[in-house]
């Protein structure tokens, strides 16, 4: 980590030669293909659990929130909790299976290796306008 980052601002090697091996961690990133269902019943999957996301979006916590906020508005409407869970399913996933597939999408061009299509997505990246990323993700700030 210290030669990779070697060349960051200051702080970060100064951290880096601080860091003891033993002190690193690991944590595989994992994540789900988007689920068919979400409600089983009287089970409902929510957070990480349904709906499972690369970091890429930076969406993982904030879904969990949505998930408990359209929860709790769903219960409001029934005490049927099979009933709560399907309109809770019906709500939620179509704006979760697209944060997770969205999410995925972007890590991978995010990993793209071949010097030539890195250049490529760089060069791109660096004069799309603001406004078209602005407006190709507005979606995702739009209330639940």
């Amino acid at each position: 980590m210290q030669r990779e980052f070697a060349a960051f601002h200051a702080p970060v090697p100064a951290l880096l030669a601080l860091t003891r091996d033993d002190q690193l961690l690991w944590n595989d990133i994992l994540d789900l293909k988007p689920l068919a269902h979400l409600a089983y019943g009287r089970t409902l999957l929510l957070g990480d659990a349904g709906h499972a996301t690369t970091p890429n979006m930076g969406q993982g916590a904030g879904m969990a929130v949505e998930d408990a906020a359209v929860l709790a508005q769903c219960l409001a409407e029934t005490t049927d909790l099979p009933a709560a869970f399907r309109r809770f399913e019906q709500r939620r996933l179509p704006r979760t299976t697209r944060i997770v597939r969205t999410s995925w999408q972007l890590g991978r061009v995010g990993q793209l290796e071949n010097p030539l299509v890195v250049m490529l997505r760089n060069t791109v990246m660096r004069y799309l306008p603001a406004a078209v990323s602005r407006s190709q993700m507005a979606w995702l700030y739009e209330t639940v």
